[in-house]
């Protein structure tokens, strides 16, 4: 039989289908392809199912969270009594345990993988000096594990969904173009990782945008609020496309390859956390023993605050004595600051303990095992907090790609504060506000944490100066 591809639901193909005491189902069926590397996805960290390759679970996880970022915002500024309406809102469409005395409900959306071919297994390492390293930087070797596989882009497979007709097959719809625009299939989706399109052109045509503006979108979502930041009031934790913003390319070119528009959007970023234009322009090359002329140190912050607080390695006679070149900069004193924990985390810090070009060790070496997390306000410490920001590739009607990235409406953990932490153990001297770019008396060496008042601000308005992109 040859795989369906319907641009619009049709009735379920058994007469009088109905969910257990439920309304009638309706379906559709989408034969669909990777067109980035997915990494991750299964049950089991940094492996890979030969025989669960694409498994339902973590699909409707994806179409759960999207679910939640369209229709979230009419509960999002209201009271405790709206939200648990939302919540229950969800339970009764997604299914889940019961809220106070209620009984756990199962999902009224059903979905279906079958036909999951073209399958091809990578396990090489990943070289740092790839551009899509910066996505896949946690599949490399390290000294206790071997390469992390992904399946390299080309799988395909056939989906479908069923979901109660009406309103509801209507939202699963939304939500549905909402994971194949902004997201993709298993982890490090928010890099552009795991990015599927549609197989047929007339599928594409149906479901997916001529371009990527606003207009475009709008015209697919019909009269959902979307990018629209003149209508978000108090942000909350709750991911929204409500009030998000959305970026393009400067000229709006699309490409006919995925990857290369997901490694310019990819770029994007990668340029941006690694400040390159600092307060003296370009940021300065080291030259080194081996000729390398590698970059010089980051115009961020976050290093040299690590250093004030954290201890090295093997403290040497006196615990102020770093090398000169690692010196923690004036421009940056002890006040604990973290601006970069606005793009997700945990962040790790890999610090340089030998001399570049030389196997001889600093005489005072560098913090080890240390890392960014997060902490509430009851103090209890936590390690994950998903990036408000998405790059990636988005999928156009006409088979082409346009590199976007998305920043969507949510605000940081109420209470919570970034907190640096050191063999597993948080060094309270360290906590800081989210989003706070300088603390008092830092002078910034990357000019955005200058004239901004949050990350969000500074990345949109680093695309624009740098030409790069521009507001869809």
């Amino acid at each position: 039989m040859p795989p369906l591809n319907l641009p619009t639901p049709s009735k379920d193909p058994s007469p009088g289908r109905r969910l257990p005491g439920g309304p009638r189902l309706e379906s559709f069926t989408l034969e669909l392809k990777t067109v980035t590397p997915i990494l991750g996805g299964g049950p089991v960290t940094r492996q890979l199912s030969d025989v669960d390759i694409i498994r339902v679970p973590t699909l409707r996880g994806h179409l759960r969270f999207w679910w939640r970022a369209l229709y979230g915002y009419s509960y999002a500024d209201e009271g405790d009594d709206a939200r648990l309406a939302f919540a229950r809102k969800e339970r009764e469409l997604w299914g889940g345990m019961g809220l106070g005395e209620e009984e756990p409900r199962r999902s009224q959306v059903e979905l279906s993988v079958r036909d999951v071919h073209d399958a091809v297994m990578d396990s090489s390492d990943i070289s740092l000096g790839e551009a899509q390293s910066y996505a896949l930087w946690p599949a490399r070797k390290t000294r206790e594990e071997d390469p992390a596989p992904r399946w390299k882009p080309g799988l395909r497979f056939i989906l479908e969904v069923r979901a109660p007709e009406g309103e509801a097959m209507l939202q699963v719809r939304n939500a549905f173009r909402a994971w194949l625009l902004f997201d993709g299939y298993g982890s490090r989706t928010r890099r552009g990782c795991g990015a599927v399109t549609l197989v047929s052109s007339e599928a594409r045509q149906g479901w997916l945008p001529k371009n990527a503006s606003r207009a475009e979108l709008r015209r697919l979502f019909g009269d959902l609020p979307l990018f629209q930041p003149e209508l978000s009031r108090e942000r909350r934790d709750l991911p929204l496309l409500r009030g998000a913003r959305l970026y393009r390319n400067l000229k709006g070119e699309a490409s006919p390859d995925a990857n290369n528009a997901w490694l310019e959007a990819l770029g994007w970023l990668r340029e941006f956390r690694q400040g390159t234009h600092g307060a003296q322009g370009e940021r300065p090359r080291n030259p080194s023993p081996v000729g390398d002329n590698r970059a010089g140190r980051s115009n961020w912050p976050e290093a040299d605050k690590i250093r004030h607080h954290a201890r090295p390695s093997k403290p040497g006679p006196d615990p102020r004595a770093y090398p000169e070149e690692h010196a923690p900069r004036s421009a940056y004193p002890r006040t604990p600051v973290w601006p970069r924990a606005g793009f997700g985390l945990p962040i790790v810090f890999h610090f340089q303990q030998k001399q570049r070009g030389t196997k001889e060790s600093y005489s005072r070496l560098e913090p080890e095992k240390v890392q960014l997390q997060w902490m509430t306000n009851r103090g209890d410490v936590r390690d994950r907090l998903g990036s408000p920001l998405i790059v990636k590739a988005m999928p156009l009607a006409n088979g082409r790609f346009e590199p976007i990235a998305l920043w969507m409406e949510r605000g940081y953990p109420t209470g919570g504060q970034v907190v640096l932490m050191q063999g597993g153990n948080p060094l309270d001297a360290t906590r800081a506000d989210f989003d706070k770019l300088a603390a008092e008396h830092d002078q910034p060496l990357f000019n955005p944490l200058r004239r901004s008042k949050s990350l969000r601000e500074a990345f949109f308005t680093w695309l624009g100066d740098t030409r790069k992109a521009r507001e869809a």
